[in-house]
């Protein structure tokens, strides 16, 4: 899909980045309301509906007046002229600035990668860290391969070539098609094929240039029960994954296979195809076919492949589409030694063994396909398995490996057709360069990657990308623009029945709202998660549930069940394969020491927490605990160490710098500062430091500064700029225990008893069981 932008008065819009941008400047507009904006526009020869603009940008039509007339509201003020964006009486709206240009950037500017820059990627605070591994490693590549089933039974053919008596394709009509499981009436061993002959026919249809909506979409609308087989109704929140409707129908009469493909058009128009064979999978290419030319689409050629392999690799895609994976690796082991040795088979098992947890296994079955199919025979079968092993790689915080396998699957997939493999692709690169600090990369990376889902009407692909464009909000330090995002995928994946990207998106949301004080909405976020199962088919990512429900309940001060949480976690995960998230609850159990007053067991426990496993999986976070021990041993009077300390942190930080390293660091410094007597040095660093804090807007970063600094200004008997801190923090005196002792602290400074009291009140109801030290009137 061609890349192209829109320009109107003195603004440029790039669906691509989802950004409006005044003289290069980009506007700073939730994500809803730029997707309303780029909606408008590229409709703006016609009114668009209410309907079909929530359904388009919200997904669903049950969005309420409000949400959209705030968003049109919010645009016509950005853009300065409310006759922008016309108001169609009882319909909806209508782009009507003119002159409103599209044009294509240029290809290169579009697709390099920008200069590496250094971003502001948010350090964990010091009392709520471990989510940003959820939020990266594992939420940006948390299901890459999901979709990965129906590939292996196929080979993508290219572009096939339009026959002279076929419509050009600029002259067919653009459908949008979903094939649905098919009916199957026979006796004995072919209950696969309900599944299984739906994927061949979708793959056989999507080869032929048909877009075509990817199984496991299909089957996640049917657990979500988003769609009903029988009636052929779609979801409306649904309604534009699919205008052509196509129910699969077999049969087995005196050993001859009937397949009929029933296609449901718009306006309830049928279509049927119908083909015969003994061999049920070529019955079902030959009504594929057969529909297709009846749709002005002209087949693809057929690869031939050794008997039987391309039955097993449809019993394997059933089996993984149904979520049976130990049924799809046991049929993979009854095959015979000739087809377990084709690479359809063998990357089959490799995604097996990668769902169940088995990294190891996933790894080993990719290196050997490496080397059995050379990329100059079947470039795409080498891209395929480059793709896995760039995930296992990012799963197993390997992030140079895995942006070379991905870089290397690109470079491949140029001369292959498959939007599929190239869109993991580039999420996988774009993940990568999350981490690595290159946030415009990553975004231009997740753009091209959303563009191919789109073009390929692969809703959960969007939705997962969206999800990732959330976790880039948050390197960027914008939780509540990222907010929306993780609210709108959760519900999207949960509507797909899609349970692991369900969770990475909660929780990422644990960690948004954590940021911004909400502590009651985080800990909702995480009750919504998976609960710890020892039969999840993945073992690795059920421990970060878990983590990530510890952090959130200690959060509003429900510290025993956290503690319970976490000693289960180090109790039950694997010490080598769940290093990480092993390390991080150490972290989480620092925090909650230093939180109850016991400095001593929060320095042990962060000092266990420093690991090589963590500084490789998530620098950030090993930068928070860090500095969660420094603080420990200032709060012991460990003066001495903590100093030592800090001048050991200063030179490993540096050698990846951003602005809240340098907050913390700072905060540091002041505190030490105060501690060895330095208290003019001190006040100044506090001051610093808060300016900076404020001027990043994050509420976690304002009070685990103002928390330290109207303290040491009390005591230096400087009320009025002590009360001046204790008013700009108010606002969040609801919510937070720190900003209510603030308050306190200052009232009884200042000799207002009645406050002071009121504020002690607030403290100790948000404190749970964190005990709060009043000093002595």
């Amino acid at each position: 899909m061609t890349h192209v932008v829109y320009e109107f008065g003195d603004f440029l819009l790039d669906p691509l980045t989802r950004e409006l941008r005044r003289g290069g400047v980009a506007e700073n507009l939730p994500v809803s309301t730029v997707d309303c904006l780029i909606y408008l526009v590229r409709h703006r020869n016609r009114s668009v509906g209410r309907d079909e603009l929530a359904s388009a940008v919200w997904g669903r039509v049950d969005v309420s007046e409000a949400s959209i007339t705030q968003a049109i509201m919010r645009l016509r003020r950005v853009v300065g002229d409310a006759s922008c964006i016309r108001t169609t009486p009882r319909l909806g709206y209508r782009w009507a600035f003119e002159p409103t240009s599209e044009h294509s950037p240029e290809t290169q500017a579009a697709i390099d990668p920008p200069v590496a820059t250094t971003a502001a990627v948010p350090v964990r605070r010091h009392r709520i860290r471990g989510i940003a591994l959820a939020a990266a490693a594992t939420l940006i590549l948390a299901i890459l391969v999901v979709t990965a089933w129906s590939l292996p039974a196929r080979r993508a053919a290219e572009p096939p070539a339009v026959s002279p008596s076929s419509p050009s394709s600029s002259d067919l009509t653009p459908l949008a098609a979903m094939v649905l499981p098919a009916g199957v009436e026979a006796a004995g061993d072919w209950a696969w094929l309900r599944l299984g002959l739906m994927d061949l026919v979708a793959n056989r249809l999507r080869d032929g240039g048909l877009t075509t909506t990817p199984s496991e979409t299909t089957v996640g609308l049917i657990n979500a029960r988003r769609l009903d087989v029988d009636k052929l109704e779609v979801d409306p929140s649904f309604a534009h994954v699919a205008a052509l409707l196509i129910k699969p129908k077999v049969s087995l009469t005196d050993g001859v296979w009937s397949v009929e493909l029933s296609a449901r058009e718009p306006a309830n128009a049928r279509r049927i195809a119908t083909a015969q064979d003994r061999d049920v999978l070529v019955a079902a290419r030959r009504a594929a076919d057969t529909l297709l030319l009846a749709l002005g689409r002209t087949p693809a050629l057929q690869t031939s492949a050794p008997e039987g392999v391309e039955e097993l690799a449809q019993r394997i895609a059933a089996a993984g589409l149904a979520g049976q994976l130990d049924a799809a690796r046991a049929i993979a082991e009854r095959a015979t030694p000739q087809q377990l040795a084709r690479p359809e088979i063998a990357l089959s098992l490799a995604y097996v063994d990668f769902y169940k947890g088995d990294y190891p296994a996933s790894r080993a079955r990719c290196e050997a396909l490496l080397d059995q199919n050379p990329a100059v025979r079947d470039p795409r079968m080498h891209a395929l398995v480059l793709n896995q092993l760039g995930v296992i790689d990012f799963r197993e915080q390997k992030f140079a490996e895995a942006g070379a396998a991905f870089d290397q699957a690109l470079e491949l997939l140029k001369s292959v057709n498959d939007p599929k493999a190239k869109a993991a692709a580039h999420t996988g690169r774009g993940g990568v360069d999350v981490l690595e600090g290159r946030i415009d990369a990553a975004t231009a990376q997740m753009g091209q990657a959303r563009l191919l889902h789109e073009a390929s009407n692969d809703v959960f692909g969007m939705a997962r990308v969206d999800l990732n464009l959330g976790a880039i909000a948050m390197y960027r330090g914008q939780p509540q623009a990222a907010i929306p995002i993780f609210e709108q995928t959760a519900e999207r994946f949960e509507a797909l029945s899609v349970p692991e990207a369900r969770d990475s998106a909660l929780r990422s949301l644990v960690e948004a709202y954590a940021m911004l004080l909400e502590h009651d909405k985080a800990l909702a976020a995480a009750e919504r998660l998976g609960r710890e199962d020892a039969q999840a088919p993945n073992a690795r990512e059920r421990w970060w549930n878990v983590l990530s429900r510890a952090v959130a309940l200690s959060g509003v001060g429900r510290l025993d069940e956290a503690v319970a949480l976490l000693g289960r976690l180090k109790k039950d995960s694997d010490p080598g394969a769940d290093a990480a998230v092993r390390s991080e609850a150490d972290a989480a159990l620092a925090e909650i020491a230093f939180a109850r007053g016991d400095y001593g067991e929060a320095e042990r426990n962060a000092s266990a927490a420093l690991t090589p496993a963590l500084e490789a999986a998530n620098d950030q976070d090993y930068f928070a605990v860090w500095f969660t021990r420094i603080r420990a041993m200032q709060s012991q009077g460990d003066h001495a160490a903590a100093a030592a300390e800090s001048v050991r942190l200063k030179p490993w930080a540096a050698q990846s710098p951003n602005e809240r390293r340098a907050l913390y660091l700072r905060l540091l410094q002041a505190a030490q500062d105060r501690l060895e007597g330095r208290h003019q040095a001190s006040l100044l660093g506090f001051a610093e430091a808060l300016a900076q804090a404020e001027r990043s807007g994050i509420p976690e970063d304002i009070l685990a500064v103002a928390s330290p600094y109207a303290e040491a200004l009390v005591d230096a008997g400087k009320t009025d700029e002590a009360s001046a801190l204790a008013g700009r923090v108010a606002p969040w005196a609801e919510r937070d225990m720190r900003s209510a002792l603030i308050a306190a602290r200052v009232y009884d400074a200042v000799q207002n008893p009645e406050a002071a009291l009121r504020s002690r009140h607030q403290a100790r109801r948000l404190a749970g069981e964190r005990p709060i030290a009043f000093p002595a009137r």
